[in-house]
């Protein structure tokens, strides 16, 4: 029995089903624990267990601590109770919070896979996080950039995240003509207000964009107040999505909004969004931040543009870039970036394969 541990919502965590694939493939039995913190009624299979308390993600860090402390005693309970083989542990916090079964009870059968930065200028969080790197079988993280802030001697596996499905759904990027109105495009949690009304507001009426967000999350009433009060005409919310709407939803898209920055700069500066992915399968140029790890990816491989939404020139930028893309550059760009992301996934779905069917 293998047991994946996650402290959240599984809605959070897409890349779950690269793990429940693979179990399932190799006829695993497995368990998913994780944190049902919204209190939904989803139904999961029963091999999924959750520990159910509500428990807002704009809490205090002070005040979410005594719910972090609950999940956890419950997480603890389950490890003892149930005599799980190894562990798949699916993000930082997840880890801390199991850091004594991990270190001490599961060493070297266990993956840890790091999918942001979380409190690692804390220098016991960092030493707890090192241990745990050094005590897995593999760590994988899901950006490069990671490396500037993760202990610098270990080894690391590049794991993507994208949907191997979504490979078949290839298409070719076209431009649209001038005059043409360009639909700027958000997929995903809606979030990232400050910045984003930076966006809304350079974009606000003009007839050469439209914006439109595709997802709920905690600050989708906010954006829809905020349009509102301002008389913005050109914005649609068109909330929670599922998957098999996906592709329908991209096929719109002639700009990714893939732009986001928040007061806390190392939680995205390193970072790698699942909008990137978007970008470059369905080959569809995308909007960036500027300076921070993303940005220059996409712009060194000729996969977007890194605007600042300060900028007075922004809309006028953003436009220009669009009708100046060489078409079959930029999906000879995309083409290369898929297939190095194709080959740093088959290795990493090796190691996955080699760690269910190691019984050493």
């Amino acid at each position: 029995m293998i047991g994946i541990i996650f402290i959240g919502d599984l809605k959070y965590c897409p890349y779950l089903n690269r793990y429940t694939e693979k179990l399932e493939k190799n006829n695993e039995n497995y368990e998913v624990l994780y944190w049902n913190r919204e209190g939904s009624n989803m139904k999961y299979p029963e091999n999924y267990i959750g520990y159910v308390k509500k428990s807002k993600l704009n809490k205090s860090i002070y005040r979410k601590l005594s719910d972090f402390i609950g999940y956890k005693l419950w997480l603890n309970r389950r490890l003892k109770a149930i005599k799980y083989d190894k562990l798949i542990v699916l993000s930082t916090l997840s880890g801390i919070i199991s850091f004594e079964f991990l270190v001490n009870k599961f060493k070297n059968k266990y993956i840890f896979d790091v999918r942001d930065y979380s409190y690692e200028h804390n220098k016991l969080f960092y030493l707890i996080e090192k241990k745990i790197i050094e005590k897995s079988y593999f760590t994988c993280i899901s950006s490069e950039g990671f490396k500037n802030f993760l202990p610098q001697d270990q080894i690391y596996l590049s794991v993507h995240n994208f949907n191997t499905n979504e490979i078949h759904s290839l298409t070719e990027f076209s431009k649209k003509n001038r005059g043409q109105t360009l639909n700027l495009v958000w997929l995903g949690a809606v979030r990232y207000f400050n910045h984003q009304i930076k966006i809304i507001d350079k974009l606000k009426n003009n007839p050469r964009f439209n914006l439109i967000y595709h997802g709920s999350g905690a600050d989708l009433e906010e954006y829809i107040k905020y349009c509102n009060a301002n008389g913005v005409k050109n914005v649609v919310f068109t909330g929670e999505y599922n998957n098999e709407q996906k592709r329908n939803l991209i096929a719109e898209a002639d700009i990714i909004n893939n732009s986001y920055m928040t007061s806390k700069l190392m939680e995205v500066k390193y970072a790698i969004s699942n909008k990137y992915y978007d970008g470059v399968l369905y080959k569809v140029p995308q909007l960036v931040e500027s300076n921070t790890y993303k940005a220059a990816k996409v712009q060194t491989n000729g996969l977007g543009i890194a605007v600042d939404p300060d900028d007075y020139d922004f809309a006028d930028k953003l436009y220009e870039y669009y009708h100046n893309i060489d078409e079959e550059r930029f999906n000879a760009s995309c083409n290369t970036e898929i297939t190095r992301i194709l080959k740093e996934d088959e290795y990493y779905s090796k190691e996955v394969n080699r760690f269910l069917s190691d019984d050493g």
